[in-house]
């Protein structure tokens, strides 16, 4: 699959260069959210209200918020850290939260462009159109700006969601 490393290199670009950053408003708030959810837990989340957004309001975060892209980063990080105390430290290098949100969006854009192929194989028969569909998905500017590395917002998550849905 060339299309794998395709797809995830050119979103990493913004990690390698600037670094493991959080950029932009919303995915920032998402961040704290999700440092919210993995230290408080789930009642607490869900009845969470954030005196810090919408100042001076407030928001009732809890009952206004998509928790997906919450639940999913704190699963993966808990995982990733069952998975280093477990098996082999070195092939599963402890990651913080922070690193985890960042690739995140990178992680599922290479994986919406494999399924948006095989999707595309399954409707077609074709292999050669599954591949054209898998790398025209890893390069389209449209999905690359919603799961660049650092860009940790619903996007990243809700289009390999779709796409899986559709498969």
């Amino acid at each position: 699959f060339y299309v794998v490393p395709a797809a995830y290199t050119i979103r990493i670009f913004a990690i390698e260069e600037f670094g493991k950053v959080i950029h932009e408003f919303d995915p920032w708030f998402n961040f704290r959210a999700t440092q919210y959810l993995s230290k408080q837990g789930w009642e607490k989340f869900f009845s969470w209200f954030d005196y810090m957004s919408w100042y001076p309001l407030g928001r009732p975060v809890g009952t206004t918020i998509y928790p997906g892209l919450q639940i999913t980063a704190v699963a993966i990080h808990r995982a990733i850290k069952l998975l280093h105390h477990n098996w082999d430290k070195a092939m599963f290098p402890i990651l913080s939260l922070n690193h985890v949100c960042c690739y995140l969006p990178a992680w599922f854009g290479a994986v919406s462009s494999v399924v948006t192929g095989l999707l595309s194989w399954e409707c077609t028969g074709s292999v050669g159109a599954g591949l054209v569909s898998s790398m025209i998905m890893a390069y389209l500017p449209a999905h690359s700006m919603r799961s660049v590395g650092g860009g940790f917002d619903n996007e990243s998550i809700g289009i390999p969601a779709i796409v899986c849905t559709f498969f």
